[in-house]
């Protein structure tokens, strides 16, 4: 006879073993039906053939997405960068079935990202295709003159990280327009087609003459007006010769094509608008006879960001590590052709000036953070520190390193993410080295440099002389310094400082005596000459990250009573109190600048505004003194106070010797 208890005991396990079984049934529906990323993302190839309709602005088209599952879980939801809207609409299917959309279905307007169900899972190891039909539209007159997207057709969103996708693309185009697009046309198909591209663009330019020359087996591809047509020819000229630089020095060229295409009126600078794409600004600005420098540079750097932020992916934020590396490339190229030799000092000048601005320079902060910079973060760190920190990288580990892991960095992460990270992990590896030290200070922190040759001697010692140059540190950042010595036979030898020491003391043997010591000889260090002054806690809290013009006088009444050696800061802070008609406390700053009188143009500028702010202020002979005393102090430059369209000179300043200067009404 069974036992009572036994049988409840089975029953219970029966139950257990049921409800387990239901959980994990659950569990794997769920699983299913979740979207997830994989820590690399699958590349995937796109078969497009589009039309760009301008008369309708609309560009529509149907693609074909091939995704290899080569993770090691199923796949069973996908997300496309793609919105739904009356600009824009969506039709997906796989296997012939329609893919429902997990978004809700009740709004009219769905953002991007767009989640979809998949009919059945894509296990590890196999494919699935998806046709899609698209369409979008967007703004566009007959007074526009060019037309340029990125964001054009649908395209897998793996949580924002960027990747690389393979494209072949059949675009129908109207007249009259020249095209600049992310890939190399293959004249047997009629298709633009790239292996590896970060981003598709198109381009399109009104009226628009185009030059094509290949080089190294590489396609360069300028388009402009026949207004930008000599600048044009200046950076197809450059181009061809980056092109031919990189391509020796580096070992290869990451795409089979290049276009130069014109960008905003002024002289701005550049940027990498899509893979295979760079834009120029200001190209119609160039004149007959003008130094070229400007252009060489821009051309060089934008090229150099197609290895890095092109190829090379980064997935930081804020992103810098491409552009420091991109940088890199391009001084290289300038120092090499003695286009520019001093091109090292001229990237990291936007941030050694920034330093006693008692800016915090830390690069490494979180984006709530970020959002509260008011200073000019692009140029001051991205652009110029960043660069400061892998040029001080180069001088740690000497040229051999750095240049080998430069090299390899971009064969191993091309179409890859690399983050700064990662890279220093990267540079510890090949070395053998901890850099922890060395990434912390400058990544890290807010730390500066600041060494100087306190004392050198040198005394004959039987045959040869000994030589002892002392390095004091005087910031806060600790780094091993290369000092060159030179001697009188013309013999050169170099030695580093200690880091951890805050004097160093360099002895050399030579045969000649000591003839100078010379410290950073290549100009490799982003390194202040004078330290800074400490400031009080709430001075530099106030001032850390710039400040908006409203809160001028906040920030006056917080440093008034500082030692702030940086005239930028008065100066700034005078003409946003300027602006504010804070009079009484603009004057103040203007004779901080004065009495600092670090520059010509500086007591030109503060002299001159100090008379301004007498004369609104009714005192017209004390406006009278200022004003004679900044014509002692004329370079024949000009600057330009808030709301006046007139810049101020010498001409300026002397007829308010005559007439009084007064604000206009509005």
């Amino acid at each position: 006879m069974r036992s009572p208890y036994l049988f409840r005991f089975n029953r219970c396990v029966n139950l257990f073993v049921i409800l387990i079984s239901g959980l994990l049934l659950v569990q794997r529906v769920n699983s299913q039906q979740k979207f997830w990323v994989s820590a690399n993302p699958p590349k995937c190839h796109y078969t497009i053939d589009a039309h760009i309709e301008l008369e309708r602005n609309v560009i529509e088209g149907r693609e074909t997405v091939s995704l290899k599952n080569d993770s090691n879980e199923s796949i069973s939801v996908v997300a496309l960068d793609w919105s739904i809207s009356l600009d824009s609409s969506i039709d997906i299917t796989a296997a012939g079935k329609s893919l429902r959309l997990l978004n809700s279905e009740k709004e009219s307007q769905i953002s991007s990202p767009l989640f979809f169900q998949l009919s059945g899972p894509v296990d590890p190891g196999s494919k699935v295709e998806f046709d899609i039909a698209f369409k979008k539209k967007f703004k566009f007159s007959d007074k526009n003159t060019e037309f340029k997207i990125t964001h054009w057709y649908p395209r897998l969103w793996w949580d924002g990280l960027p990747v690389h996708d393979s494209f072949s693309v059949k675009l129908d185009i109207p007249e009259g327009f020249a095209l600049a697009i992310s890939g190399r046309l293959n004249e047997t198909t009629g298709r633009y087609e790239i292996e590896g591209a970060k981003t598709f663009g198109i381009y399109l330019g009104k009226n628009q003459k185009t030059e094509s020359r290949e080089v190294e087996g590489i396609l360069i591809n300028t388009l402009f007006t026949e207004k930008g047509a000599k600048c044009a020819a200046v950076c197809m000229d450059t181009a061809v010769d980056v092109v031919k630089f990189y391509k020796e020095w580096l070992g290869f060229c990451p795409f089979r094509f290049l276009y130069i295409i014109p960008g905003g009126k002024g002289r701005w600078g550049g940027y990498p608008f899509a893979t295979g794409i760079v834009v120029i600004h200001g190209q119609e600005t160039f004149k007959e006879g003008e130094s070229l420098i400007h252009w060489q540079k821009i051309t060089a750097h934008e090229i150099g960001h197609e290895y890095w932020g092109e190829w090379v992916l980064d997935p930081d934020i804020p992103k810098w590590l491409w552009i420091g590396m991109g940088i890199f490339a391009d001084t290289e190229y300038l120092i090499d052709r003695k286009i520019n030799p001093e091109q090292r000092v001229r990237w990291m000048g936007n941030y050694v000036n920034g330093v006693p601005m008692y800016y915090d320079t830390t690069v490494d902060v979180p984006p709530h953070r970020l959002s509260k910079i008011r200073y000019d973060y692009n140029n001051i760190i991205v652009h110029s520190k960043c660069f400061g920190i892998i040029s001080a990288l180069d001088a740690v580990l000497g040229r051999e390193a750095f240049e080998r892991i430069y090299k390899k960095c971009l064969r191993v992460y091309g179409g890859k993410r690399l983050s700064w990270r990662e890279f220093q992990s990267f540079c510890e590896k090949e070395t053998g080295q901890s850099l922890g030290w060395f990434f912390d200070q400058w990544v890290r922190s807010n730390k500066y440099l600041c060494y100087r040759i306190e004392s050198q001697e040198s005394r004959r010692e039987g045959n040869e002389y000994l030589s002892v140059i002392r390095v004091k540190r005087l910031g806060s950042m600790k780094m091993p310094v290369p000092v060159k010595a030179v001697f009188e036979d013309g013999t050169e030898q170099v030695k580093f400082s200690s880091r951890n020491l805050e004097v160093s003391v360099l002895t050399f043997r030579s045969r000649a005596k000591l003839k100078k010591a010379v410290m950073d000889p290549e100009k490799k260090l982003a390194m202040l000459e004078n330290p800074l002054p400490e400031i009080s806690n709430k001075a530099a809290e106030v001032i850390s990250v710039g400040w908006d013009t409203k809160d001028s006088r906040e920030v006056y009444q917080k440093i008034k009573d500082e030692d702030i050696p940086s005239t930028g800061i008065w100066y700034s802070l005078g003409m946003d109190l300027y602006e504010g008609k804070h009079f009484p406390e603009a004057f103040h700053c203007f004779k901080k600048v004065s009495e600092l009188g670090t520059s010509v143009f500086a007591g030109f500028a503060s002299l001159s505004c100090m008379g301004i702010l007498k004369d609104l202020q009714g005192e017209r002979k004390e406006a009278l003194v200022y004003y004679k005393e900044a014509l002692k102090y004329d370079t024949e430059v000009s600057f330009r106070l808030p709301g006046m369209r007139t810049r101020i000179d010498r001409q300026w300043i002397e007829e308010r010797l005559k007439t009084p200067f007064k604000l206009k009404k509005k």
